[in-house]
């Protein structure tokens, strides 16, 4: 399917194509980690000096999980946090992948961001995942006074598959007693693993091809595509009462495009202020071309001023972003 992209898009794709071939065929999953890591370095962009990043462990039981911990250097005393899940297909990627968005996001709404690298398949499948998901979301609670955090602000962020894990986190906190989070932001997040709807099958996004969804949603659910299971599908969910307000991002021509707009529909029929956002002409994963992209750039703005809203936080005195 030929499709036009927003300019800014289309920049983004041409770099990325001039550098890296797009989505390589891999031969092993090795092979399948390495391609994505060389894409996602064409636009990463470093942190700027006025945030301070911490990598460090989470001991959970017999394992550690890595995170890493960004705060803006002109935030005092205790701050919101924000819990961010990488997508990946569940497979690949990383915080290092995501470390422009996430620094980002540190600058821009003044919260401490909590990147997490959970375990990932086929190595680990479900329920691997949301359960260090959910350890690192516990730890981070039991732990405010060790991070300046004032962690009866917190929020969950989560892109791609991270979107899958964060919605699901919701239902984990709400079902298993918290701790507690005040917004949902869900990017371009895949939540449905059977792949039957309109946009799934349309093929005009360069970085969501089938094959790949196939290939995710398999290692991650190995025989396991149709559970009715919330915490590995969250669209699959008979009850969405009691989830944090949400904040929902897609492209037009992502594959995921179908699912995010059922999800909204779904949240909202359950009386959960949702802010959808449908960005024109646009791809899966865009939020790294916010450098260059109007639309990803507005969107980044929109979940910014989102999340502080939902947590109190504040925007930088001055732009730093270079």
């Amino acid at each position: 399917m030929s499709v036009e992209f927003e300019p800014g898009i289309q920049a983004y794709l041409d770099k990325i194509r001039e550098t890296v071939a797009i989505h390589p065929t891999p031969r092993n999953i090795e092979e399948r980690r390495r391609n994505t890591d060389r894409t996602h370095s064409v636009w990463r962009r470093p942190a700027p000096d006025t945030i301070d990043i911490v990598n460090w462990w989470v001991n959970l039981p017999g394992r550690e999980v890595p995170i890493r911990i960004y705060r803006r250097k002109d935030v005092k005393g205790p701050a919101p946090v924000v819990i961010y899940l990488h997508g990946g297909g569940f497979v690949a990627s990383s915080y290092d992948t995501h470390d422009t968005i996430t620094w980002g996001l540190a600058e821009a709404t003044g919260a401490i961001v909590v990147s997490v690298h959970y375990r990932r398949a086929p190595e680990n499948p479900y329920p691997a995942a949301p359960d260090d998901c959910f350890g690192v979301l516990q730890w981070v609670h039991r732990n405010g006074d060790w991070l300046d955090a004032d962690v009866s602000r917190m929020a969950v962020v989560g892109d791609s598959a991270g979107g899958c894990l964060a919605a699901a986190l919701t239902m984990q906190t709400r079902d298993r007693g918290g701790p507690p989070l005040l917004l949902q932001a869900l990017l371009y997040p895949g939540i449905d693993p059977i792949k039957n709807r309109p946009s799934h099958k349309r093929e005009a996004d360069p970085m969501l091809r089938a094959d790949m969804m196939d290939y995710f949603w398999d290692a991650y659910l190995p025989g396991q595509r149709h559970t009715l299971d919330p915490i590995a599908a969250p669209i699959r969910a008979t009850r969405f009462d009691g989830l944090p307000p949400a904040f929902i991002a897609v492209g037009e021509y992502d594959p995921l495009h179908d699912e995010s707009v059922e999800y909204t529909r779904l949240l909202r029929e359950a009386g959960i202020p949702t802010e959808f956002h449908l960005v024109p002409k646009s791809i899966h994963g865009f939020l790294r071309a916010r450098f260059v992209s109007p639309g990803a750039s507005a969107t980044f703005d929109a979940l910014a001023t989102a999340i502080r809203s939902a947590l109190g936080s504040s925007a930088p005195p001055t732009s730093t972003t270079p």
